[in-house]
Order: structure tokens, then sequence, then C-alpha cells
């Protein structure tokens, strides 16, 4: 089947305030088209952070042995009324792999128990769940999502029918890192539930990039990273769990309050920085308050501006389908096969992308196709997509139809 013909897209959303743009301390001169993997920390956040640090180090016993509860509730309060949580049944973790692997460590799993995930799962997810397998004799059920999507009630689908008798427990992937497509959570959340399965949902790209309410999915457990949409510092992330199932989660690391709640044991998972935990409020302000309607708005208008402007360019086809819903603030873009066939592999060219262009963008081999995975954020400029497009044309032999600053050439 020939590729759908994209029409050229409109114009681009208003760019962010210089001001927005220039708290972001990128290299100069550098195309970062990958905040999806790490983030990128704003400086009032990372001021914010180190004016905690100092505070911390000022009177280290005072403000951790006996504060912290009181410094962490704010956390909290300040995560749960942003994305729909009970505050006192949010527990902060390091990453949302972490918290996977809390929801991994709490269930009594029996030889023969079954576990759900999907081929588009983050690989480090999928990696705890076979080792969790390999422990406990269990088996991991690997649900195959179409691409492109045809009909979002397909991958609902597929996850119920992933569902045995044995099953014990669902992950799905909020947003998909390898594909960057925004997953149905809630039915599927509720078809587990009238299954009498657990479900847990993997937010890592959710929080920040699109409207959440955790408590509204019904899932029994949700975990989201912090550092990255919400741009706080790294290490910063949750893990809220259901009425039903917060009495007996615990964290990866047991200490001095296992048995003592969910609250209490999440508080304390031994000494560490509590800094960057405690910037968690300032990321949130700088997200919400940065740009006219939030930037959450901005960055989805960007990158869905950003695959039709590509599409379109490489004459390729969306792998959403006629579905744009399901684009956050990062998008899967099929490159035109004439580029795979001029390097070694997908790691070959994001290296040669990186190196011979200065443009940082993952390059992803998926079921045979290279897709280029772009970021939209605050500092992101519609130059910076032209950039990519020159440079995509350059190594696939393709007619350039715009220099790195979209002069047509």
């Amino acid at each position: 089947m020939s590729p759908k013909v994209i029409p050229p897209p409109t114009a681009p959303p208003s760019a962010c305030l210089q001001t927005v743009q220039g708290a972001f301390r990128l290299a100069q001169g550098s195309v970062f088209l990958n905040h999806g993997s790490f983030g990128a920390v704003p400086a009032p956040v990372s001021q914010a952070a180190e004016d905690w640090r100092m505070r911390l180090e000022s009177r280290p016993i005072e403000m951790i042995g006996r504060r912290m509860n009181e410094f962490l509730a704010v956390v909290k309060e300040a995560v749960g009324t942003e994305f729909g949580a009970d505050p006192s049944r949010v527990g902060l973790v390091t990453n949302a792999t972490s918290g996977v692997g809390a929801v991994l460590r709490s269930i009594k799993w029996s030889a023969g128990d079954e576990i759900v995930i999907s081929n588009q799962g983050y690989n480090a997810v999928r990696q705890a769940v076979h080792s969790c397998c390999e422990r406990f004799g269990c088996k991991a059920v690997v649900v195959d999502l179409p691409l492109p999507v045809q009909n979002p009630t397909t991958i609902i689908d597929r996850f119920m029918r992933g569902i045995t008798a044995r099953t014990r427990l669902v992950i799905v992937d909020h947003i998909t890192s390898p594909t960057a497509l925004i997953l149905p959570v809630t039915e599927i959340a509720r078809g587990c539930r009238d299954a009498g399965v657990l479900c847990l949902i993997d937010g890592a790209h959710a929080p920040g990039m699109i409207p959440l309410q955790v408590d509204a999915i019904g899932a029994d457990w949700y975990t989201g990273n912090l550092h990255k949409w919400v741009c706080a510092p790294k290490g910063c992330a949750f893990l809220v769990a259901s009425a039903e199932v917060a009495p007996w989660t615990h964290p990866e690391t047991t200490s001095h309050f296992h048995g003592h709640g969910f609250a209490a044991e999440f508080d304390w998972q031994g000494t560490r920085d509590f800094a960057n935990w405690l910037a968690i409020p300032a990321a949130i302000d700088f997200v919400r308050n940065a740009y006219p309607g939030g930037l959450m708005v901005h960055n989805q208008q960007l990158a869905q501006w950003a695959q039709r402007r590509l599409c379109h360019s490489w004459g390729t086809s969306p792998i959403c389908g006629e579905h744009e819903a399901m684009v956050g603030s990062i998008a899967a873009i099929p490159l035109p096969p004439e580029v795979a066939t001029r390097f070694a592999s997908a790691v070959v060219f994001q290296a040669h992308l990186y190196e011979r262009h200065n443009i940082e963008v993952p390059i992803v081999d998926w079921g045979g196709g290279w897709y280029a995975r772009i970021s939209a954020q605050a500092y992101n400029r519609e130059s910076d997509y032209l950039a990519l497009d020159f440079a995509v044309g350059l190594a696939g032999g393709l007619a350039v139809p715009a220099d790195r600053s979209g002069r047509v050439g």
C-alpha cells in the first residue's frame, strides 16, 4: 500500500518567550530533539534544588532527621493536586522503572502466574518482568501492538485477549517509549478490573505531557517520571497505589519503617539527597506558568506540527494514522526508506546526525522500519525540525528542500 499523502502543515505554534527558552541551559548551536529521554532542567528549578541542598546541609539532623516528613508532605500534596491523586498514596521514587520494581516486588507470585506486557513496552520494564519470571517461575505474555494504528480499540482488544485465568498483572504504557503513542489506559484498566486482574500503568512520559488524573484512570498502580516533561531534576518520579493495594505495596528498598504503612515506607527509603525531590513543586510551577495555557499545550501543538511537516517532506505516513490525538510532545516519524540503504544501522545513523549535524534525536529501528523520535519542548523552534529535515534529506540522497535555517535551496 502506498503511503498516504500528507498535506503541507499550517504554521507551528508561537515560540515561547526568549526568557523561557533561555531558562534551559543547553549547548549553543545544538539541535536538541530528545527531551523525552532525560528531560532538561530549567535554571529556576535547578536553583530551587540547590537552595534546598544548602538548607539541608546547614542543619542535616534537623532538616532530614526531624523535619523531612513535613517537607515531603508538601511535595506529595503538590504532586497529588497536579496529577489527581490522594497525596497519602503518593510515594516518591527515583524513576518509573523503580516504581515498576516496587510493584513486582510487592506481589506474592506463584509458579505459573502470567504477566501481560506489550512489545512496545519500555525495555527496562520488560527486563524487570523477565527477571521476575525467572525468579518465581512466572510467564511473560507479550501482546503485539500493531503499527500503524488503524483504530485505538484494537489496542484495547489485544490487551484483553492477552488475559487468561493465570494472569496476575497487566502492565500498560500510558505513552510508549519507542513509538511515542498515547494508549487508551483508562479503558484497559477498566477491562482488567472487570476481569479481576491487577493493572499497573507505566506513565514514564505522561506527567507534564498530557492532562493526567491518576485516580480517575482506575488502575491499581500508576508510576510516572517527573524529570522528563515536568522538568524536575534527575531522579524524581512517583508511584501511586490505589486504596486497595497501598497497604501491601512496598518500595524496592526495605528500611526502618517497613510495615508502618505506604506513606512511611516510601518517605524513608534510606539516606539520600532529598534536594531534588523537594524541588518538585518548583518544577510543577514552571511547567504550568511558563507559557500561556501551559507548556503542555505548546509542546503538543509543536510536536503535531513537526509530525505533519516531516511526514509531508519525507513522503511517509504518521504511525498514529488518523488519530493525531495519540501524539503528545513526542512523535516517532517514519524516515524515508532511502536512509536505511546508506547506513549500517539506526544506531550508526543516529551517531551520524549528532557528529555531522549536531542534532540529538533518537533513531528507532522498529519492525524493520526506521523512525526519528522527535521531542517538542519550550526551547525548540521551527528551525530545529527544518535542520533535521535537511540532514535526513542529505543522508538519504533526496531532494533537499531547505537548509538548516529553513531557506529553500
